[in-house]
């Protein structure tokens, strides 16, 4: 018995499953979304509404651009010519990098706006795909049994 011979028997102990996945899959509202019905988009828009809530820990809607010439910042050091190759902190360290770094990293994401109705279509199709998954490994599991069990009978 080979990984190809089981592919057949795991698809039709869980068919029921993959074709209520297809179906909660189907029914996400994609013409609310302007969007065809392919797993690409879908995985884009998840990706962007979680890309913009994390981005968004902070709610400002525009880039922020601070002058900071009226004010004494003050450097500790500054770095230059380092060995070619090796990564060590280049440049100007300021007495509050940190700080300056952690501010830094902070961005914006596109906006994507995505209704309740998305989500709680989303949410059926997170627990279809669940139930797949456990119906997989039921199939697998009683596959493994009937083998053990065949052996048994054999000796």
């Amino acid at each position: 018995m080979s990984v190809c011979d089981l592919k057949p028997i795991v698809f039709w102990c869980t068919v029921d499953k993959q074709w209520s996945l297809y179906r909660a899959f189907a029914s996400l509202p994609w013409s609310a979304l302007g969007l065809k019905e392919k797993l690409e988009a879908y995985r884009g828009i998840v990706s962007q509404a979680r890309n913009h809530a994390f981005h968004h820990i902070l709610p400002f809607d525009s880039t922020i651009e601070a002058d900071l010439s009226d004010l004494d910042v003050r450097a500790e050091t500054i770095r230059l010519f380092s060995p070619f190759g090796q990564k060590q902190e280049r440049g100007i360290r300021l007495k509050d990098q940190e700080l300056a770094e952690v501010l830094a990293e902070f961005s914006r994401a596109k906006q994507r706006p995505v209704s309740m109705v998305f989500w709680e279509g989303n949410l059926n199709v997170m627990e279809s795909a669940s139930e797949l998954a456990k119906g997989i490994l039921d199939a697998l599991v009683s596959i493994h049994a009937a083998r053990l069990e065949r052996r048994a009978s054999r000796k």
